[in-house]
């Protein structure tokens, strides 16, 4: 079955099991320019759906999921996250609604170019910081809104006002989390089998790495931004350090050392981002160097 037919079995499967709903597939632009198909299902006289992406489900379906194990997956996930009520739209309209909800992430800014010229946003060395307004009611999640300019005309605020809304909101809604590998590591395999015993899981490491990320794992690369936080770390490490950019939503460092190489870092993030990496999810292939002496990232 071709991606087109897929769609509109999936399309028929669930107007059976959901004879009241009201299903749609629409073009969703993510980040770095990737364009999904999204399905929206609109039951109850909602206005707001979980968007569940297409793409994804054929993959499974190409690897060999059946197809009524794909439709009870979307259905299990719908059913999961569906809101419970209508969503007043006209409640964004006035920033003092919103002001406190206001947030930035970091993308990538060559791969944005077509998106960041309708979006407010600063370019940060080949990155963009751009913004958005943080769900996190009980109906909707982690749902988050992208800001616009016709935004900042109808809230009547400056790009500026935004980015000082932005910077003092993001470290209070999603406060930093750092960790070493190791223990991130040792959590993973806790998780899988709690019988493991924690000695044979503390061993230290050759080469020391910490994920940096925030504590809701959403859009944690933009921790480099917090105040004075990169300046904390290299006290910790009492050492300067090296970013590398796992994603939009982490970044691992490694503390600098005499072995540490600069093009060999260069190429394991390449090397990550072509294979590991989710293309909607890359934010750079570029390797950052934090200075204690000058107190700034070097690119």
């Amino acid at each position: 079955m071709n991606y087109d037919n897929f769609k509109q079995q999936i399309l028929s499967g669930l107007q059976e099991r959901l004879p009241n709903a009201s299903l749609s597939i629409e073009p969703v632009l993510k980040n770095n320019a990737v364009s999904l198909d999204g399905l929206i299902i609109l039951e109850n006289e909602t206005n707001i759906s979980p968007t569940l992406y297409l793409n994804y489900y054929y993959d499974i379906y190409c690897d060999g999921t059946t197809f009524p194990d794909i439709l009870d997956s979307i259905l299990n996930t719908y059913y999961n996250t569906r809101p419970c009520g209508k969503i007043n739209t006209a409640f964004y309209t006035n920033y003092q609604n919103v002001r406190d909800k206001i947030a930035y992430k970091l993308v990538n800014y060559e791969a944005n170019k077509s998106l960041l010229s309708g979006i407010p946003h600063y370019r940060k060395f080949d990155l963009a910081i751009v913004f958005y307004c943080l769900l996190t009611t009980s109906i909707t999640g982690n749902a988050t809104i992208l800001i616009r300019n016709e935004h900042l005309h109808f809230w009547n605020i400056s790009k500026h006002q935004l980015f000082l809304q932005a910077k003092e909101n993001t470290e209070k809604l999603l406060p930093y989390q750092l960790k070493n590998m190791n223990e991130l590591l040792s959590e993973m395999l806790k998780s899988e089998n709690p019988q493991l015993e924690a000695g044979h899981m503390d061993e230290p490491s050759l080469c020391p790495m910490y994920v940096l990320t925030n504590q809701s794992k959403l859009y944690g690369a933009s921790c480099v931004l917090y105040e004075h936080l990169l300046e904390d770390i290299a006290k910790q490490f009492d050492s300067d350090f090296y970013i590398l950019p796992s994603s939009i939503h982490e970044v691992i460092l490694i503390p600098a050392s005499d072995n540490t190489s600069y093009s060999e870092l260069s190429q394991m993030v390449q090397d990550v981002n072509e294979t590991q990496v989710s293309p909607e999810e890359l934010l750079s292939d570029h390797v950052y160097y934090f200075s204690r002496s000058q107190n700034v990232v070097l690119f």
